[in-house]
């Protein structure tokens, strides 16, 4: 299997399963959230939406030849989110410390796309 079918796969259902946690957990899913019901009820929309995200990332790389574009418009849309944590960050400051590593992952999404797609390209 391709590094860009295996990353699209891993990256698809782990998205798929996250949604589905947010989805059934609410606010519980995820560390630092708060318990209101106006939080709780955009945690489990905003789930729906994240495991049909991960969705586009399997559809993406379920072909032979995963579709470059498609995973690149899809990491790019990852990276975005990261950036938006940050507009967070400059206007209401430093959320929780598992943030973090969300951050880390999705400005890492572009780069690990591409490094895939290279080590394709060299592998016969």
């Amino acid at each position: 299997m391709s590094a860009l079918k295996t990353l699209g796969r891993v990256t698809g259902w782990t998205c798929v399963g996250i949604g589905a946690l947010q989805v059934v957990g609410g606010v519980r899913t995820e560390p630092g959230m708060s318990g209101d019901a106006t939080v709780d009820s955009h945690v489990r929309f905003m789930g729906a939406a994240f495991a049909g995200y991960g969705v586009g990332w399997l559809d993406a790389s379920a072909d032979t030849e995963p579709d470059l574009g498609r995973l690149r418009l899809l990491a790019g849309l990852m990276a975005l989110g990261g950036l938006s944590r940050l507009v967070t960050r400059s206007t209401f400051g430093r959320p929780h410390r598992f943030h973090d590593a969300l951050l880390a992952v999705e400005l890492a999404a572009p780069l690990a796309v591409e490094a895939a797609a290279r080590r394709d390209r060299r592998t016969p």
